[in-house]
């Protein structure tokens, strides 16, 4: 009984510990956010921007598309908003004071009403004459485990951003007893800086349900033997990571196949190639989609090893059709440390070299993410060209990049997410960024491949604002080598307007 008693309070302990982790990554999540809003903010008044001019205004809004926190960007003039990245303003409003100020001469608004919007309040920072709006989820835009839920203050206890709808009487006890504690059927842990608390919250339940299905073994085995009695809480708390143990074992058992999401030529709808997209297979013959495992594969650093699993896949796979077909290529996705490091380039030359298949034939995506080491992912990226390779970056517009890191990397293709797909036609505040976003990419001279295109609307708005490529369910879903092989020799001869240069 009292090794099972303290095997319990460590199981309490280590989700604290826990919890506090996430506390500090959410603070991390803060200061990124708000790190990157500062920017902004100091570098378009640094442009001594005196009046609402277009040039003004296109300036803002172009600040909007190239840093993720900003949702809106404004000037004052002798204390009225006059214009924001929005347009000018008909009505505008005074000035207010700051709630409070920061580090820097920052003044810090916790409630704003966008102006123009009217949607839910931002947080608004202000320098010199201009200011910017930040929705509250981007500083706790952190991936959580289980039902945790998280939520931000600001030093002085109000409380900025919430995830997961945390309980409030829960928050405010974190708040006021900084540290891990409980708080009625809630474990809590409080992490403080000088800027910000983080609190991070999880049901106790979680914590207990190992612990109740073991009871019934443990108490009676407990009579017996204490060592015995450690050996099995040991294995009941690796249970807990049987997610992570089954990736590993799928890891060395390479189960990881590759399915393919064709990419069509939106004019003409002939198929010029596909993305090969990870599928884990289980023994039982199950297939496991990547929204289940990617998440653990990138926090564990497995995910390198899986990409290495489907680069040879695809190639095993499609190497006869790689060789002769000149109108198809293959896109692998490149993750953050490879794109860092280049790894898999040397395993990718020897692969295609040992199948006969053209280097321009696999084309590889990039996320934003990889970009982090801006030096280190172009020196990767150069060497992928150097050997004939196709770069492409993957789901534009959800990561860091800004312009300028864009005009500096070697790159063919932009790949527009899936999110600013969805906002066409809609009255979303996204609905009007994919066209900034295609003008950028016509300005960097990259071919364009719009991904998640679900309905005709869509392709044909896209089509006329001279996107070229498409994917997406309204065209095919992924599906495995032989489906994907019909679908491209009954698509591959379509009537053709010109041959796609890519180099």
């Amino acid at each position: 009984m009292a090794m099972y008693l303290l095997g319990r309070s460590r199981s309490i302990e280590t989700e604290q510990r826990h919890l506090t982790d996430y506390g500090n990554w959410t603070v991390m999540r803060a200061n990124i956010t708000l790190n990157d809003a500062i920017a902004a903010l100091k570098d378009v008044e640094a442009q001594h921007w005196h009046d609402c001019s277009q040039a003004h205004i296109d300036a803002m809004r172009l600040y909007t598309m190239n840093h993720r926190a900003i949702n809106e960007v404004g000037f004052f003039k002798d204390g009225y908003l006059v214009c924001t990245s929005w347009g000018v303003v008909e009505h505008p409003p005074a000035r207010r004071p700051a709630d409070y100020e920061i580090e820097g001469g920052i003044g810090v608004h916790v409630r704003v009403i966008p102006l123009i919007t009217k949607g839910e309040p931002m947080i608004g920072f202000e320098y010199g004459s201009h200011n910017v709006l930040v929705d509250p989820i981007r500083m706790v835009d952190v991936l959580v485990d289980n039902e945790m839920t998280l939520a931000l203050a600001n030093s002085k206890g109000e409380v900025l951003a919430t995830l997961n709808n945390p309980d409030p009487a829960v928050v405010r006890q974190a708040i006021d007893h900084p540290g891990p504690g409980a708080a009625g059927n809630f474990l809590y842990s409080s992490y403080r800086t000088p800027l910000w608390i983080a609190v991070a919250i999880e049901r106790r339940t979680y914590t207990h349900a190992n612990f109740r299905r073991q009871q019934a073994m443990l108490l009676p085995l407990g009579f017996l033997m204490a060592s015995l009695m450690v050996g099995l809480i040991a294995w009941a708390l690796r249970r807990r990571l049987s997610p992570l143990s089954e990736l590993e074992i799928g890891v060395k058992r390479k189960e990881f196949i590759a399915w393919y999401q064709p990419i069509v030529e939106l004019a003409t709808g002939r198929c010029i190639g596909a993305e090969a997209l990870a599928r884990w297979q289980r023994p039982d013959g199950t297939i496991v989609g990547a929204n289940i495992f990617i998440p653990v594969a990138e926090q564990s650093g497995l995910i390198c090893l899986i990409t290495d699993q489907i680069m040879e896949r695809s190639i095993a796979e499609m190497h006869p059709f790689l060789s002769s077909e000149t109108g198809l290529h293959i896109a692998i996705n490149l993750c953050a440390d490879d794109v860092e490091t280049g790894r898999p380039l040397p395993l990718l030359a020897e692969l295609l070299r040992n199948k006969s298949i053209p280097p321009d034939r696999i084309w590889l995506e990039v996320t934003e993410r990889g970009f982090i080491n801006a030096t280190a992912a172009r020196d990767t990226l150069m060497r992928a060209q150097a050997q004939g390779h196709v770069i492409a970056v993957d789901d534009f517009g959800t990561g860091y990049s800004n312009l300028s890191l864009l005009h500096s990397l070697p790159l063919n293709v932009l790949k527009i997410d899936k999110s600013f797909v969805d906002a066409i036609g809609t009255e979303s505040a996204t609905s009007t960024v994919i066209a900034h976003i295609i003008d950028m990419a016509n300005e960097l001279q990259l071919e364009i491949i719009a991904e998640g295109i679900e309905t005709a609307a869509q392709a044909e708005y896209l089509r006329s604002r001279g996107v070229r490529y498409g994917q997406g369910w309204f065209f095919a879903k992924a599906m495995p080598r032989e489906e994907f092989l019909a679908y491209y020799r009954l698509h591959k001869d379509k009537e053709v307007k010109s041959e796609p240069a890519l180099t």
